[in-house]
Parts: C-alpha cells; structure tokens; sequence
C-alpha cells in the first residue's frame, strides 16, 4: 500500500497538497499550508495602535484560508465567527482588543 502526493498549488502564499492511498483512490485528502508569520507581525502593530475607543472598529485581519474555507462548507454565520474571533488561541488575527460576542 503506496501513499500517493501531488502538491497542486504552490503559489508562494498557499501550497495545497492532495494525499491518497493506492488501495483507496477515491478518498483524497487534501492539505492546506500558509506562512502567516508576516500576517501575525503586522497584527500586533497594528493592535498596538488600534484606538481602543474607535467606532471604526477593525477586529480581524489575515485568518487563514483553511478556516474561512471551513466556514463556507459548514455555513457560518456571524455568532460562528465570534465564538472563532473570540478564541483565545486564535488572538494572533484580532487586532481589536473586545469581545465580538455578546
């Protein structure tokens, strides 16, 4: 039983690699790679100097395509992408500092 990959886009932003088994050619997996590390940096400059009391709120920048290609599958609505927003483990893409959920 061979594994099998192919890397069927690599643009230099996303790389998507396509994974199957030759006993099982009709389930295929698909990887989604992205270097977010310059997102990341700009993030926190841009936290830093975020007014707090803004009404011109930006409160997110840069997720990752893997979860915004996850939201259109499962059908998010926006309490979906507060509760996502509001993650602590997912505070590197939050440049606003408040809850998004109520």
């Amino acid at each position: 039983m061979a594994e099998r990959k192919v890397v069927y886009r690599d643009d230099g932003a996303i790389k998507r690699t396509m994974v199957w088994e030759d006993n099982d050619p009709l389930t295929v997996h698909v990887y989604t790679e992205q270097d977010l590390t310059q997102v990341i940096e700009n993030n926190k400059l841009l936290s830093e100097l975020h007014p707090s009391r803004s009404t011109n709120k930006v409160v997110a920048r840069g997720v990752p395509v893997s979860v915004y290609e996850r939201s259109i599958l499962e059908n998010w609505d926006s309490k979906d992408w507060a509760r996502w927003l509001d993650d602590p483990d997912n505070r590197a893409f939050r440049v606003w500092h408040g809850r998004i959920g109520k």
